[in-house]
């Protein structure tokens, strides 16, 4: 990153800090202070912290270089992974045991912030969020002197709904709402669905959090119950799942209160675990065809994603990655055990890097699923990052190792789902899609896993495996509401496989 002097840009650039293997920074500008997001270790009363999760680091303008950065303690226990900067206040973006919480701090800052805010300093305080929100984006908030801050906010329980917070007065206002047939929006003949009002949290923790005049003003400046909060249809767990080697995975289970635990039912386990990305739990209007017909919906959180900062993405990548396919085992496990699903109704789907996880789970585990699906999967890594003519292969060392390396090439091929199916075991039926236009996994590797599987495994009349490949889609699916028809093929595989 490089400064230059706007109202003096002759002067040239200005070198932040150097690129160093490993480490990541991000620069905001504020009334001659820079403001820094890093993984850099930082000096605390003498002693260096380790490179892991991002730190807020605060300097001169003047004085460039980390040797000048000094750490802003935040505390709280939360993983940063985004700020916005604005003239009155600082948003720091924050995950809490996979669990967006957003922390305000008041303009100027020093640098000792109290962790808890409904306590102590006043100046920094925790925005308050709907109930059971478990996905949070910024908005366009691009003007600097602002007191808003806009976000986009939903869960598997709230449709996904745009907010804007008054900092200075702590109103929030609801701005618009995703209309839902049949629950936000009228279906001719047929009664909107009783939605719930949005609550913002409990009185008690209301009033430690938010100000006296504090409130939620609804779309239009009415009444927040034009918001639909479906709490009362159906239910979020946030559970946390000891691994194989004892670290708690943060488990997030969906379902409905028709639901009985009971041990009998059918489930859907999702993950992805890669490159420090968050899984996605957002509102998707497509799982309540599921929800409906009581089917568990559990979202693995492993180690190799962002959900609790960098180190936990790092403690699942390179020669780490068995963490991740051991943590999902684990969940897995978990379902089973404390009767949220049948063993010989729990399925999985993984996407991409997320197909990689499942397969790999497969090979360790044949018996562990009834059925899976596997959407454009990653699934031939060996050979994949052997291809340094492939556009990613390069880029990708970073997450997963170079297999030149004769050590990281044995520890790639010992999980590499293609090099790794079992001759003569029973496989879980397998839904397979690929792309030919796809650029970042080939269509070969599905095919290619599918063929092998077919080849080496049991035969029996349960096992059925589908490869269907799309012609004219890419990585990412092709046109408009396309993904609705995949999504219907989906569902209509699983509900098949547990005789439904």
């Amino acid at each position: 990153v490089y400064l230059i002097d706007a109202e003096n840009p002759a002067t040239g650039l200005k070198l932040v800090e150097r690129r160093r293997p490993g480490v990541e920074y991000y620069v905001e500008h504020y009334h001659g202070n820079l403001l820094v997001l890093s993984n850099q270790p930082a000096c605390i009363g003498g002693m260096k912290t380790n490179v892991g999760s991002y730190q807020l680091l605060k300097c001169s303008a003047d004085s460039l270089g980390s040797e000048y950065w000094q750490e802003i303690a935040v505390g709280g226990g939360a993983a940063i992974y985004d700020m916005d900067v604005f003239d009155k206040h600082l948003v720091l973006y924050q995950l809490k045991g996979g669990i967006p919480c957003i922390r305000i701090l008041d303009m100027p800052i020093s640098l000792e912030v109290d962790a808890n805010s409904h306590t102590g300093d006043p100046h920094s305080w925790i925005l308050p969020l709907p109930g059971d929100v478990c996905s949070v984006s910024p908005g366009s908030n691009i003007d600097y002197y602002s007191s808003t801050l806009r976000l986009v906010v939903s869960s598997p329980l709230l449709p996904e709904a745009v907010l804007d917070y008054d900092l200075l007065n702590r109103d929030c206002t609801a701005l618009q709402q995703q209309e839902v047939l049949g629950i936000t929006r009228q279906i001719p003949g047929r009664p909107v669905t009783d939605s719930k009002t949005l609550k913002f949290t409990s009185p008690e923790v209301k009033k430690r959090f938010w100000a006296a005049n504090g409130r939620l003003i609804g779309i239009g400046g009415g009444s927040s119950d034009s918001l639909a909060d479906l709490s009362h249809i159906y239910a979020c767990e946030h559970l946390q799942v000891a691994s194989a080697d004892g670290v708690d995975i943060p488990l997030t289970v969906v379902y409905s209160h028709n639901y009985k635990r009971d041990g009998s039912n059918a489930a859907l386990l999702m993950g992805y675990g890669a490159y420090g990305e968050v899984l996605d739990i957002g509102w998707c209007s497509d799982q309540l065809s599921l929800l409906d017909r009581g089917w568990v919906l559990a979202f693995a959180h492993v180690r190799g994603g962002g959900e609790l900062g960098k180190a936990w993405h790092h403690s699942g990548m390179m020669q780490q990655k068995w963490n991740s396919i051991n943590d999902f085992i684990s969940c897995a496990d978990f379902l089973v055990q404390k009767s949220y699903a049948n063993r010989r109704r729990l399925c999985a789907k993984g996407v991409s890097a997320g197909g990689l996880l499942v397969s790999a789970a497969i090979n360790v585990r044949p018996d562990l699923f009834c059925a899976a699906i596997l959407k454009v999967p990653f699934i031939d890594i060996c050979n994949t990052m052997l291809d340094e003519s492939l556009p990613l292969t390069i880029p990708e060392y970073e997450e997963w190792g170079n297999p030149n390396a004769v050590e990281n090439f044995h520890y790639i091929r010992s999980y590499s789902p293609y090099d790794n199916v079992h001759e003569r075991a029973s496989y879980p039926a397998m839904f397979v899609t690929a792309s030919f236009l796809d650029t970042r996994v080939g269509y070969w590797e599905a095919a290619k896993w599918v063929a092998r599987v077919r080849e080496l495994a049991e035969k029996n009349s349960n096992q059925v495996v589908i490869l269907k490949t799309s012609m004219s889609c890419g990585h990412f699916g092709g046109i408009q509401y396309h993904h609705i028809k995949d999504t219907a093929a989906e569902y209509a595989f699983l509900m098949k496989m547990i005789g439904a």
